[in-house]
């Protein structure tokens, strides 16, 4: 095999490896990855194994090993700045349903609380409600309805769980990582 074909094979396996990953965080099952990086390690190895031209030379070593270096110094920045982009996505208003309440006067002198949850990104539009719920005495309220009161916003980010974000960040991220070093062994193959 030749030694792109094996490049080509370590990088799908990689990032196949990483869907597994990043799916089996947001999914829950946790032995999906002490499955699959044992098997991955394995594929590439057993296709390093079949490659028929010499690896390399100091001199292919050496533009790897400043790709490499390169690729780290800018991934590490990007990715610090990268995930607190992604957590401030995750933590905001328009990815996560949006809970309105509103106090209601009653006849006896208490207060009551109406609290509505709606669809991302439509406020107010009484279609797209998900739930609500009222509490009747907000000045003497009990814990079933704290709880309740509690529960709404932690509620709200169970949707962006469930579509896999996490997988989603791990796919992209070692498809960059891939990319950035593949453009930096590209320049200095030049360079030198």
């Amino acid at each position: 095999m030749k030694y792109q074909v094996f490049l080509i094979i370590s990088a799908a396996v990689a990032c196949l490896v990483a869907s597994l990953i990043g799916w089996s965080m947001a999914t829950g099952y946790l032995i999906i990855p002490v499955i699959a990086i044992p098997l991955g390690v394995i594929i590439v190895f057993a296709c390093r194994q079949h490659v028929d031209i010499v690896l390399g030379d100091d001199r292919v070593r050496e533009i790897r090993s400043l790709a490499a270096l390169r690729t780290l110094e800018i991934f590490v920045i990007l990715g610090a700045i990268g995930a607190v982009i992604l957590y401030s996505f995750l933590i905001s208003d328009p990815l996560s349903p949006t809970i309105n309440g509103r106090y209601h006067p009653n006849g006896d002198g208490t207060r009551s609380m109406e609290i509505t949850m709606y669809e991302p990104g439509f406020p107010g539009n009484h279609e797209h409600v998900i739930r609500s719920t009222t509490i009747p005495n907000i000045d003497a309220m009990n814990e079933t309805e704290a709880i309740q009161y509690c529960g709404f916003r932690r509620e709200s980010f169970l949707d962006n769980e469930r579509k896999g974000l996490v997988g989603i960040t791990l796919a992209c991220g070692i498809i960059s990582l891939l990319a950035l070093f593949g453009v930096f062994n590209l320049y200095y193959s030049r360079k030198f």
